[in-house]
């Protein structure tokens, strides 16, 4: 078949998207299908694969990004003498055969994400132009398949727009195993302990996301903070600092407990399977790779209801999820019973148990059986 992957950027250090788009396009130049990848700008490593691609002009200041690259997209597919049988979305875009919302759907995030002041904030130009686009993406003339990469998504885009609900397909992301495993863990384990003097009989909680303040942070370090002892705690983030928010955190913890800060990494997984317990009290995630990395390199998960990655969790097994990420009382005493050494080895033990599903040659069976279903409904369409 012939895809032609929609994205604005590629390049594997922005974040999850950008991996997903990266790991989806070699499991399909695998299968022996022709790739188009249409975007702003891509690393040059990208070209060695043999794919094809098409540069998307950016657009001009005063211009509405989504709708500019809509624009622009369907205009050089028209060019294009021999047409892509699937164009498939892994940004906002409209028309497409597919699009995969990894970001979440904007119609529930915005009234979560401005709470109280959402009665006022709705009226606000970049919030009315944000909502009337995504009607638009989800307008089933515009749309024939939408891809939720969690249960928990599915059922909030059934709640907020009237596309079919038969036409929503959930498929999980697949998570590289050969790199996210427990592998070695102790010796990660004594390695990040020495690297950081980290004491002796701590617990190490790490935080991994390029957003401190939807993923939670603020509430997390307050989670620790409310523990019965914080000084058996060592707090370790990673991810794009804010530096701002960082600097607030730091003169809240005090002397409390301890805290490395690190900004994005190049090798993840060390630093998981270095640590000891995942904490994710995000707002809300549609389904944060992190959190399952974390539990297939051993670390027992707390997050939030709000995480698509919560459906990896078996509560009370191998991790803990509260309501939202205000429950920061609940938070704490996950955090206070994992201090407890056979309960910690136990949820340590049974973190990967649901996650190790998660593969890439299932995530791309399910994509490529539902690209096959989309061209044959074309060839049926009189």
């Amino acid at each position: 078949m012939r895809l032609l992957f929609a994205i604005q950027k590629l390049d594997k250090r922005l974040g999850g998207a950008e991996r997903f788009t990266t790991n989806l396009i070699k499991s399909m130049l695998k299968r022996g299908h022709d790739i188009t990848i249409a975007c702003y700008s891509w690393d040059k490593q990208y070209e060695e694969l043999g794919i094809k691609f098409i540069k998307i002009p950016k657009p001009g200041f005063l211009s509405d990004p989504w709708d500019a690259y809509s624009k622009s997209l369907k205009e050089e597919i028209e060019k294009l003498e021999t047409k892509p049988d699937i164009v498939c979305g892994l940004t906002q875009m409209y028309p497409q055969d597919i699009h995969r919302f990894g970001g979440g759907v904007y119609a529930y995030w915005l009234p979560l994400k401005y709470k109280g002041s959402w009665s006022w904030q709705k009226y606000l130009p970049k919030n009315r132009r944000i909502l009337a686009f995504e009607k638009k993406l989800y307008d089933p003339k515009n749309l024939k398949y939408a891809v939720a990469i969690s249960e928990m998504d599915k059922k909030i885009l059934e709640e907020h727009y009237a596309f079919p609900k038969e036409r929503i397909v959930t498929i999980y992301n697949g998570i590289d195993q050969t790199e996210f495993n427990t592998e070695g863990k102790e010796e990660a384990r004594k390695k990040l302990r020495s690297e950081y003097a980290v004491p002796n009989g701590n617990r190490v909680v790490i935080f991994s996301a390029n957003n401190y303040e939807r993923k939670g942070l603020p509430e997390g370090v307050e989670a620790l903070l409310r523990t019965k002892d914080p000084s058996r705690f060592t707090l370790l983030v990673i991810g794009k600092p804010d530096k701002s928010l960082r600097s607030a955190l730091k003169r809240r913890i005090g002397d409390r407990f301890q805290t490395v800060w690190l900004s994005r990494v190049d090798d993840p997984a060390s630093y998981y399977r270095g640590s000891d317990i995942m904490l994710f009290p995000t707002h809300y995630d549609s389904f944060a790779n992190v959190t399952a990395e974390g539990l297939l390199c051993g670390l027992p998960l707390i997050t939030t209801k709000q995480a698509g990655g919560s459906e990896m969790v078996i509560p009370g097994v191998n991790g803990f999820v509260v309501e939202d990420s205000s429950h920061i009382r609940e938070m704490a005493e996950a955090l206070d019973a994992l201090l407890d050494e056979e309960t910690y080895k136990s949820f340590s033990q049974h973190a990967p148990d649901k996650a190790k599903n998660l593969t890439w040659e299932q995530c791309a069976q399910n994509f490529e059986r539902l690209f096959a279903q989309i061209t044959e409904e074309k060839r049926q369409k009189p």
